[in-house]
Order: C-alpha cells, then sequence, then structure tokens
C-alpha cells in the first residue's frame, strides 16, 4: 500500500467528516458547550469543549496554501474561548505551516502515526465475545476507564459518550461474561472505515482483547463495503503494534503543535 495524495486526501476527507459529526454531537446534547468550527486553509478548526480532544485544528494548508494571517487567525478562535490552540501538521502541509508556528509561540507537544490497510479479508475475524453496545452509558464509563487505567473522571466518560453518541458511530464492546472489559468503536463512511476510541481494562490486557477488537472491526468495516480502513496510534505503541500484526501500514508521523495561553505556567 503505497502512500500518495490521493490515499492522503481520502484520509483527511474521511476524519474531517467524523470531527463534523462529533461537534454535531456535542451541540445536540450539550448545547451550552458552544461547539463550533471554521474552515481556513482547507482544514477545519474545531471547538468542542476547553479540554475536549476534539479540539484540534485538522488538514490545516493540505488542499490549500497558507495565507499570511491564517494562523493568528486559529490561535485567536482558540484563545477567545479559553482553549490551547492546537493544529495538526502532517508531511502534506504547507511548509509554511511549520515555519509559521515556531514564530507564532507553538512548538510540538504530541507524536501520532496515521495507519491505513486496503487488506479487509486476511485479518477479519468476528468475534462472538463483541457485540454492538446496548447501553451507551456503562460503554462510555468502561471505555473512559481503560483509557485513564481505571480512575476516570465524569469529563471523561462525557467524552466517551459523545463520540459513542455521533452519527454514524458504532460502539463495540468486548465482554467476559456479564462484564464489559474491552471498548472500541468505528464509523464507515463511503469506502472508508474509521477505527478509533480502543481499550481495555487495565486488569483484563494482556489477553488479546485489543487485537480481537480490530479484528471484528475489519469484518464489519468489509461487511459494510468498507475498501479502506484507517486508525492512529502512538508510535511504537501497543496500539501500533496490534494494527500491525491486523495487516495495516504506518504512513507517516503527524504533529500536534500547541501554543501555551496567555498566563499559562510552563514546563
Amino acid at each position: 500500500m503505497l502512500l500518495t495524495r490521493e490515499l492522503n486526501e481520502a484520509i483527511r476527507l474521511s476524519e474531517v467528516a467524523g470531527i463534523r459529526s462529533g461537534i454535531a454531537s456535542v451541540q445536540r446534547l450539550y448545547p451550552t458547550a458552544s461547539a463550533e468550527s471554521i474552515e481556513i486553509a482547507g482544514g477545519l478548526v474545531a471547538f468542542t469543549g476547553i479540554d475536549s480532544p476534539l479540539t484540534q485544528a485538522y488538514g490545516i494548508a493540505v488542499s490549500a496554501p497558507l495565507a499570511e494571517d491564517e494562523i493568528a487567525r486559529i490561535t485567536e478562535f482558540y484563545e477567545s474561548r479559553g482553549a490551547t490552540p492546537r493544529i495538526f501538521v502532517t508531511p502534506f502541509s504547507d511548509p509554511e505551516l511549520a515555519r509559521g508556528l515556531a514564530a507564532a509561540g507553538y512548538a510540538p507537544s504530541e507524536y501520532e502515526n496515521v495507519l491505513a490497510s486496503d487488506d479487509l479479508a486476511s485479518h477479519a475475524r468476528r468475534d462472538d465475545r463483541i457485540g454492538v453496545a446496548t447501553d451507551l452509558a456503562a460503554w462510555s464509563r468502561a471505555s473512559a476507564q481503560g483509557f485513564m487505567d481505571g480512575a476516570a473522571a465524569p469529563s471523561d466518560e462525557l467524552i466517551a459518550g459523545i463520540l459513542s453518541s455521533s452519527e454514524g458511530c458504532i460502539a463495540l464492546e468486548g465482554r467476559d461474561g456479564a462484564a464489559i472489559v474491552a471498548t472500541a468503536a468505528m464509523d464507515v463512511r463511503g469506502e472508508c472505515a474509521a477505527f478509533f476510541a480502543g481499550s481495555t481494562l487495565p486488569v483484563h490486557r494482556g489477553r488479546g482483547w485489543h487485537q480481537a477488537m480490530i479484528a471484528d472491526r475489519i469484518a464489519r468495516a468489509h461487511d459494510a463495503g468498507a475498501r479502506l480502513l484507517r486508525a492512529t496510534a502512538r508510535p511504537a505503541s501497543n496500539s501500533e503494534r496490534n494494527f500491525l500484526r491486523c495487516g495495516f501500514r504506518t504512513l507517516y508521523t503527524r504533529v500536534l503543535w500547541e501554543r501555551p495561553l496567555p498566563g499559562a505556567a510552563r514546563a
């Protein structure tokens, strides 16, 4: 599977569509959160709450060049809402984006690998222990506990609930007996399926749940008519290794740049 601009554009459009769905979910469920977005330099600048992981700018200066004042516009959009400005930079971004971010006081804060696969046969495997969540509140609690090593706060459950309630999202749960021990989510938009929100409760790790959830989602994506799978993971993480075992390829690393809010303490 070769990385091309066409492949990257398919992934970018699928991600932006998913983020738009998340914004709509917040607007529907929590209208006082003032979730909204603007389009700048061909990308999406999203706000779904100060502490939300969706509050980031995606695809900036990939399909369109960066104008002189656009970094300042993104910065003002976030700072006026009390949120730390965060912008993804990829190998397909206009080189002026990284240079402009550095000049504006931004710095890299997080690295994330973008993975993809067009093999929807070799590793597809439905698992009788895995099914569509029927209680989204219970799913959200389990998902948040898996991500936060069992110490999830109400805000973590809130974020998980927003994801699982977004249009087109399928929330899946793995059960050991009656207990939810692993969670994951997916959506299929056109021919592209996105895998996200995979987590396992701490005491059940090391038993193959994460990989089983990937294989089950591949089978579901195949049944839904997808031809491309996408996911993200931290470099060299267990999550990335499991995706690679299931036929995914790491396409590139993208970097999340952020600018501290005025008056914020520096580490």
